[in-house]
């Protein structure tokens, strides 16, 4: 008999279970994100507005079996901003499918979601993986857009031995020569790491982001502070002149696996002053790209989201690249209207 109730366990098991049932189910199929325990640690174990109320694991004879985790998080939702979750890392064990324990979770998940007056989950699902078509027969899931993603390679050759893909090699062997390395050479005068003091400033920066976005993410002042500054994950850096904030780049390094370990440097949020020259919007990413390389990164991404100018990526020496998942709103009850021409912003987790 198989339990469903509150995960019980700390960001190291969950880190462990996730991982080991998405390697032994597609390790050889496709490239996977290892996250690790410091990831889960920052992103919902220690962050002070993540209760355990939306973590779920399944329990076979005490063994865990399966999990669904989901952070508390405000959601806009056309013009206002409703009470949701950010889920993701739907998992159970290989030897205990077909017992239905993916549909236990969902339907836990979603009367929690009811209870606390939540109204949706938004998330993504890969293509190619088993959630594609779990999540499509379920009455309360709707897909939106493709998420497609902007990527800059740091070391090329790294990148095509690590890919499983053929097009994908092709791909990154291709278009070698657009990934540019004048970033190397931008001035950081004026841009330094992020202090807490800056929340207000950056707060206000974020905001502005957010003006073409219908659906997605919306930051309070409490989770953008917890997401520009924990421990050593996060690394956030400011564009100052004249003690204003004129622009700002929040990104984290996390490691990709599949012939071997790859760095990329994923970036959460680039937000500028309104008439803030070009040239000194890329001249902060670029900044930012110097220090993912310090950091040991072999490549950056981005997804693409209504708040990031393309030109700016382009001219920044990024390139579009199919990101391969779909957006995916879990709805709590079938009277959540979502937008007809949805504009969404979310990270990709």
């Amino acid at each position: 008999m198989v339990e469903v109730r509150t995960f019980e366990g700390d960001a190291k098991e969950a880190s462990q279970f996730i991982n080991s049932v998405w390697q032994r189910t597609y390790g050889v199929k496709m490239g996977l994100t290892v996250w690790d325990e410091r990831f889960f640690d920052w992103l919902i174990f220690s962050n002070p507005l993540a209760d355990r109320d939306y973590l779920l694991g399944a329990y076979s004879k005490g063994k865990l079996v399966g999990a669904f985790l989901a952070e508390p998080a405000k959601i806009q939702l056309g013009p206002r901003q409703v009470d949701g979750t950010y889920g993701s890392w739907v998992s159970v064990a290989p030897e205990s499918r077909g017992q239905g324990i993916g549909i236990k979770l969902s339907d836990t998940m979603q009367a929690r979601h009811r209870e606390r007056g939540a109204a949706l989950t938004l998330g993504c699902v890969a293509g190619g993986t088993l959630g594609q078509g779990f999540w499509g027969q379920r009455s309360h899931t709707r897909y939106l857009n493709d998420l497609g993603m902007w990527l800059h390679v740091f070391n090329t050759e790294k990148a095509v031995r690590w890919s499983l893909s053929v097009a994908e090699r092709a791909f990154l062997t291709f278009t070698r020569p657009l990934h540019h390395r004048g970033f190397l050479a931008a001035r950081a005068d004026g841009i330094r790491a992020y202090q807490p003091r800056d929340l207000p400033q950056c707060m206000t920066l974020v905001q502005k982001m957010m003006r073409p976005v219908n659906l997605g993410y919306a930051y309070t002042s409490e989770r953008l502070a917890h997401q520009l500054q924990f421990r050593d994950i996060p690394r956030t850096f400011v564009l100052e002149r004249d003690g204003v904030i004129q622009g700002m780049v929040n990104y984290y390094t996390l490691q990709m696996t599949a012939r071997g370990l790859l760095t990329t440097g994923l970036v959460d949020l680039l937000a500028f002053q309104d008439g803030l020259p070009f040239s000194e919007q890329r001249r902060l990413l670029w900044v930012a790209m110097q220090d993912m390389v310090a950091q040991g990164a072999d490549c950056a991404a981005m997804l693409r989201t209504p708040c990031t100018p393309a030109h700016l990526m382009l001219r920044s020496g990024w390139l579009p690249f199919p990101g391969g998942s779909r957006v995916t709103c879990l709805l709590t009850t079938p009277d959540v209207e979502l937008p007809a021409s949805p504009r969404v912003f979310m990270h990709l987790r």
